[in-house]
């Protein structure tokens, strides 16, 4: 009976996963962009000026599967290296002007596809939060024990 519990709420997390990526995927798409490229935008966006190795961080890959979706970035104009002041060794990564508005655009047409989700009430949202941050803790809790 406990084992179902868990795999429940594995799945629920799975399915939701799987809807917020086929959204991520389309409203990229229509952009011509895949969803990875997409995620690489917001990442820039919010952190200008990051490094590769930072980036691929955030992304959960490696940095050479990050190096080579920056490098087909850079060569469609939407991100570009620039050498730091403090270390002309490393590399950081900006957004284009063109990355930048591709940016805005994509992220309209997500938040647009995702306009569904303020149905919720807001005390539906606030118990869907608390509940979420409930599961991250215990699940961060078992990471750290095991």
């Amino acid at each position: 009976m406990e084992e179902q519990r868990i795999v429940d709420i594995f799945q629920t997390y799975r399915e939701i996963n799987q809807a917020f990526f086929q959204i991520l995927s389309k409203a990229a798409s229509k952009h011509n962009l895949t969803a990875l490229q997409l995620v690489v935008l917001r990442v820039l966006h919010e952190y200008p000026e990051i490094r590769v190795s930072e980036l691929a961080e955030k992304l959960n890959l490696g940095n050479s599967t990050t190096s080579g979706i920056v490098d087909r970035m850079v060569k469609a104009d939407m991100v570009e290296r620039e050498r730091t002041k403090k270390d002309r060794r490393a590399m950081t990564l900006t957004l284009t002007d063109k990355g930048k508005a591709l940016w805005r655009e994509t992220d309209a047409t997500r938040l647009n596809m995702m306009r569904p989700l303020l149905s919720l009430s807001e005390q539906d949202h606030r118990e869907l939060s608390r509940l979420q941050n409930e599961v991250l803790r215990l699940l961060k809790q078992s990471k750290e024990e095991a």
